[in-house]
């Protein structure tokens, strides 16, 4: 069974728009771990879905490399969240400049999770690959 992906994903220029709306207010604000997580996690996602539409738009590809490509972005997405996070830490921190936006307790965490965030990257590409399959074969 194989699977024509799309020339553009439909979803991913909704998804800029939205991720830009939403860098303008994070700008604005006060650190917040939730909010620096939720940037840093939404920069790598639109990023590693810029990079698939770029490698794997408009082609054919076997299901089921479709969905080990779609497991490995995820899993290395995840990974690269803590990092985005982290430098997202930094910059929120340098852009306000009246000390820092972060507890050495919360740059920790964000740390800590690189594990989690891997597994649930794998788990959330793995998913997205076998419902886009499926979506296809009917």
């Amino acid at each position: 069974m194989s699977i024509q992906l799309p020339e553009k994903f439909p979803f991913l220029k909704l998804t800029l728009i939205l991720l830009g709306v939403y860098t303008v207010f994070w700008i604005s604000l006060e650190g917040g771990l939730l909010r620096v997580v939720w940037m840093g996690v939404g920069v790598t996602a639109v990023s590693t879905l810029h990079l698939l539409q770029k490698q794997f738009g408009g082609r054919t590809l076997q299901a089921k490399w479709w969905v080990g490509v779609t497991a490995v972005s995820g899993t290395i997405s995840g990974l690269l969240s803590v990092g985005t996070t982290l430098i997202f830490m930094i910059v929120k921190t340098g852009l306000h400049a009246h000390g820092p936006e972060f507890t050495p307790s919360e740059i920790e965490w964000v740390i800590q999770q690189w594990s989690l965030w891997g597994t649930v990257g794998l788990l959330c590409g793995s998913a997205i690959g076998f419902i886009s399959a499926g979506r296809e074969s009917r």
